[in-house]
């Protein structure tokens, strides 16, 4: 009997390390006002008044953020945020080949509110896996399985005009 609740502790103590450590990456890296959008997929979103939301997802190594926001103008713009302090001003480049050497591309992470960060754009909602390399930080995020609904959603509101 002694055994059974030793074990039914120690999964009981398991668990509750597991939701903390998930609610954890609500204020990873120091953010605050994050919310979970969908906290099987890990997806957080942040809402502020007067702006148009954002979404991220902490990486599974807990080394990065992938943030994504629409703009006024309806681009999406994408962030990697790097656990990695930095000095404002501060840039990290490396020249990546792309085409089996026939191409190089300059990748540049900056230092942004005192953290790296990759930054990206499109004109349209992203659906690749977004990966790359700079130096010795690397990032890989599926956007395919994220659901943008909310930003799009947001975004047709902010634009929205009353006939």
């Amino acid at each position: 009997m002694l055994f059974i609740i030793a074990i039914a502790s120690w999964n009981t103590f398991r668990f509750l390390i597991q939701v903390e450590d998930k609610n954890l990456e609500l204020t990873f890296m120091g953010s605050s006002g994050w919310q979970w959008h969908d906290k099987s997929q890990g997806l957080q979103i942040k809402k502020v008044e007067g702006h148009l939301p954002a979404m991220r997802k902490v990486s599974e190594n807990k080394e990065y953020a992938s943030l994504v926001t629409i703009t006024q103008n309806g681009d999406y713009r994408g962030f990697v945020f790097f656990d990695q302090d930095c000095e404002e001003g501060a840039i990290v480049s490396e020249r990546v080949i792309y085409n089996d050497a026939e191409h190089a591309k300059l990748e540049v992470l900056h230092c942004l509110h005192g953290k790296l960060v990759y930054m990206k754009s499109w004109s349209t909602v992203p659906t690749e896996r977004w990966q790359g390399r700079v130096g010795n930080f690397e990032f890989n995020e599926a956007l395919s399985e994220w659901d943008f609904t909310p930003l799009q959603q947001a975004y047709l509101k902010s634009v929205a005009e009353l006939i």
